[in-house]
């Protein structure tokens, strides 16, 4: 397959199709442009052909092809949590926010325990403050009661406090406990309110008052 035999859309989807041995060569060989143009052919063809050569596009040197990529393997259709979580340590921004976008699409056990496990294992300590705290944001979206024990301890426990990236975790821990809308999560949000760490009151304040507005604006 060669690039120069796309006359067409069309054209170039049945080329593909008839040789997806060469396609793997092309993917390793591709500029930016070619790898785009890749990703949209390959978006046309069933999912089962086109995903595991989608999930290399995805690790393309470009981070525009990537950002492609991995959209559109998250469009396919189906939950493609697992597929798309290989990413959320992308260097390009952009394509964390793609991953977390589809992470928190939902209420979902297995998106919720990709990020819990994550969080754990604080793989993200050479992320930034913003991706964890948006780490954490997916989680209360597609998370349940499960996450309320990672969540309260973090919020509460002493060795959590002190630090920029600690205070990272517990004001994402937060936003995650608001964003779960159930009552365990009010709970949590009360006792940090009681706490003797008033940095702790001070977020406690703030989920508070946001978790009260948005109730206030359900009604």
């Amino acid at each position: 397959i060669r690039p120069r035999d796309w006359s067409s859309d069309v054209c170039s989807s049945d080329l593909i199709r008839q040789d997806m041995n060469a396609l793997d060569q092309l993917i390793t060989t591709a500029d930016e442009k070619t790898a785009e143009k890749l990703v949209f052919i390959l978006s046309r063809l069933d999912a089962e052909i086109s995903l595991n050569h989608l999930m290399k596009l995805a690790r393309h040197f470009s981070s525009s092809a990537r950002r492609l990529a991995v959209k559109t393997i998250a469009q396919s259709g189906s939950n493609q949590a697992a597929k798309i979580f290989e990413f959320i340590d992308d260097p390009d921004e952009s394509v964390r926010r793609i991953v977390l976008m589809h992470m928190g699409r939902t209420r979902n056990d297995l998106a919720e325990d990709f990020l819990l496990q994550y969080l754990q294992r604080r793989k993200s300590e050479t992320a930034d403050v913003e991706h964890i705290i948006e780490c954490f944001t997916a989680l209360g979206k597609c998370g349940s009661a499960r996450s309320i024990p990672l969540l309260s301890q973090i919020l509460l426990q002493p060795k959590w406090t002190g630090g920029f990236r600690k205070s990272a975790y517990r004001e994402g821990a937060a936003q995650a406990v608001m964003a779960l809308k159930i009552p365990e999560a009010r709970h949590v949000i009360e006792k940090a309110g009681h706490s003797l760490n008033p940095g702790l009151r001070r977020i406690a304040r703030k989920a508070g008052k946001e978790l009260f507005q948005k109730n206030k604006k359900g009604r």
